[in-house]
């Protein structure tokens, strides 16, 4: 478009200024050949109507200048030896311009007492005029192309300053399309370009935050609902071919489980894409320990392990997350069943301006260190998964999970801001 626009206008404009050089030169000729005439005019005296011979004026230019008398015969300069119709039309006393034989001619009348007695004729080669203009014509075109040659670079940069970035946003968002949230376009400096890469990579981010939540609840609900389903199964083949009070019982066992299993659905769901809200009320830290002692007195006791739980009396109350709180104990009460030895100890007590929460059982580990939280770690065949999970359930709501100790026993600490009974006298009730 700027190539075309270019050419348009040097078109334009170039066709118009030809036109005009040309009018230029034969005028300025037609001017010269005159002021010639003028002179040799001026040198012509009244002698020349008595047959007197005149000298005519040096002149250095292509200009032939010739004497013609009142009869029309050549009496000096050079020019044709009989009068031609330039010639004739001056003696009638009127001054004669044009073209004649290939040559620009001018025709001076010469006077006496206003009787015209002679004339004086300047006359150059056409040629020489067109080739003036020809010598100028080229230079224009010269000029024309030179500016067409920069409108041709100054194109093919800013085509490729557009297009460059335009195929970096193609090549993005066709990663994009494959799968690859990761990718980000290239500042380009075009305000515009630039405002449609920040965009794509405002939904680059997007999408890849929601995949990244989809696939970590499909993760996390896996891990989280594995032992659940595992106890419901045992509990309903242990039933089977037993009386049909046991089988009543394990049934409504069933029910209670599904119910959980219901509830840490949606909890995880929740709290995956961070959409559980804050409680306006406090949970008592009696409240939450007596919750883990309900569900996980049984599963312990199959084991043939042990469950105490205690709350100090100064423990105090917190407005994190009630839901958050149950799946990071459930995930450290599963660690322990698994992965521990001995009895489980859950203790909360207060710590500054925190409630902690202390989960102890009797297994150690020399080589158990804080990469237990990363993501894929595992050991004695884990999936790596749910102290990972806990450890960021805590620390996007403001709370911290730690590996306290590790020997004599071993010791995870939940740690969540404490709220005191002024800033929220209300008592949540644990679901």
């Amino acid at each position: 478009m700027a190539l075309t626009a270019t050419i348009v206008a040097v078109a334009l404009f170039a066709m118009p200024l030809a036109f005009a050089v040309r009018q230029l030169y034969f005028t300025n000729e037609q001017d010269e050949l005159e002021r010639a005439a003028l002179r040799a005019v001026s040198a012509v005296g009244p002698e020349v109507a008595g047959g007197d011979p005149v000298e005519l004026p040096n002149s250095e230019t292509d200009v032939a200048v010739a004497v013609y008398g009142h009869d029309g015969k050549l009496l000096a300069g050079v020019g044709p030896a009989k009068a031609d119709v330039g010639v004739r039309h001056a003696l009638t006393g009127q001054l004669s311009q044009g073209q004649e034989n290939g040559l620009l001619i001018a025709v001076v009348p010469v006077t006496s007492n206003e009787t015209v007695i002679g004339v004086v004729r300047a006359a150059t080669p056409v040629v020489n005029v067109w080739r003036r203009i020809l010598l100028t014509w080229a230079g224009m075109l010269g000029f024309a192309l030179l500016a067409v040659s920069i409108a041709v670079m100054v194109a093919r940069l800013q085509s490729r300053r557009l297009s460059s970035p335009l195929e970096s946003v193609a090549r993005t968002a066709h990663e994009l399309g494959k799968g690859d949230f990761t990718v980000r376009s290239v500042h380009s400096g075009v305000w515009e370009i630039d405002e449609t890469e920040a965009a794509l990579d405002a939904a680059a981010a997007r999408l890849g935050q929601l995949v990244a939540r989809e696939r970590d609840f499909s993760a996390n609900a896996s891990h989280q609902l594995r032992t659940p389903l595992t106890g419901l199964r045992l509990g309903l083949e242990a039933a089977l071919g037993q009386s049909p009070e046991a089988l009543e019982a394990a049934v409504v066992q069933a029910i209670s489980t599904a119910d959980e299993l219901e509830r840490t659905i949606a909890e995880l769901l929740s709290l995956t894409r961070g959409s559980e809200g804050k409680s306006r009320l406090a949970v008592t830290a009696a409240t939450l320990v007596g919750d883990v002692e309900e569900r996980w007195r049984g599963p312990l006791a199959a084991a043939g392990r042990r469950l105490n739980v205690s709350a100090e009396p100064q423990a105090p109350a917190t407005a994190f997350s009630a839901s958050a709180v149950r799946q990071i104990l459930d995930i450290l009460l599963d660690n322990a069943l698994r992965h521990g030895a001995g009895s489980v100890q859950v203790v909360a007590r207060g710590s500054a301006t925190a409630l902690a929460i202390d989960v102890r059982d009797q297994g150690t580990s020399p080589e158990m260190g804080h990469e237990v939280f990363d993501r894929g770690h595992s050991g004695a065949g884990g999936s790596g998964i749910g102290l990972a999970l806990g450890r960021d359930l805590a620390q996007t709501r403001g709370g911290r999970l730690i590996l306290t100790r590790t020997r004599p026993t071993t010791v995870f600490t939940l740690l969540v801001p404490a709220v005191s009974a002024e800033e929220n006298p209300g008592i949540e009730p644990l679901a």
